[in-house]
């Protein structure tokens, strides 16, 4: 199975002297591995390519019995040089990076999470006011964008709008927002308390690109639940929590 493809490169690793592996989001087939032997002393093949951030033109093929992808060259396609002299902008890209290779993207939705990463590695490449805000944004987006999203401006039951009734309720196992009156129909006494300002942010960051996001400004109260909600749906349908510098499954 031989295939030429864009790869934004998320992360590298050495094994043997001169072999490396190369594992990288796609906007066809999502997160691959692939090898590319001899890759770690091969200026011809692979010139500046592999390197975390790197967006390149692989050339892929496969072994005889097609168990494994390897790389037979690449073509830097931009490596964000403007982004690794920011030190504070690159923590900040580097741990949406290890989100998207958590996630393990498959192929269906790789296109949309493939620009999202691109849009936001972009933005990371100007001044961003208070950078530390996104990681957690961009775990939203790219998250709830995995399937999973919920409608954050109606009552999953009756359909009453947010605004129109207090207390709203999140519910991470439905992926829903439920009403008082449908909380009391169903039994409910769960769910995370929301603050009609905290959804529509999760619903604005979902129908926004990454560079507009620097626009979005909440008080305090808004951001934790807002980030309450993100965490705990991320553990509970992706399996995924953030602990020590890694996403660790749960």
């Amino acid at each position: 199975m031989d295939f030429t493809e864009k790869a934004l490169v998320l992360r590298v690793g050495r094994f043997r002297e001169t072999d490396a592996w190369v594992r990288m989001l796609t906007p066809t087939r999502g997160v691959l591995t692939a090898f590319a032997f001899g890759g770690m002393k091969s200026r011809r093949r692979f010139p500046g390519c592999l390197d975390p951030l790197n967006l390149v033109l692989f050339k892929f093929g496969s072994d005889r019995r097609g168990r494994y992808l390897n790389l037979d060259e690449g073509t830097l396609l931009h490596g964000h040089p403007v982004l690794r002299r920011n030190q504070r902008n690159l923590g900040v890209a580097v741990n949406c990076l290890k989100f998207v290779e958590a996630v393990q993207v498959a192929s269906e939705g790789a296109e949309e999470s493939y620009e999202l990463l691109l849009s936001l590695l972009s933005l990371l490449e100007r001044e961003v006011p208070q950078p530390e805000s996104l990681p957690l944004l961009f775990r939203a987006r790219l998250g709830f964008s995995q399937g999973y999203r919920p409608d954050f401006l109606s009552c999953g039951e009756c359909g009453s709008l947010v605004g129109d009734f207090d207390s709203p309720r999140f519910f991470v196992e439905k992926g829903q927002v439920l009403c008082p009156s449908c909380l009391v129909d169903n039994g409910a006494e769960s769910g995370l308390p929301m603050s009609s300002g905290s959804l529509r942010a999760l619903d604005w960051i979902m129908t926004h690109p990454p560079g507009e996001w620097p626009r979005l400004t909440v008080p305090p109260t808004v951001r934790q639940e807002f980030s309450l909600a993100v965490e705990r749906f991320m553990a509970y349908h992706l399996g995924l929590e953030w602990e020590g510098g890694f996403f660790r499954n749960v």
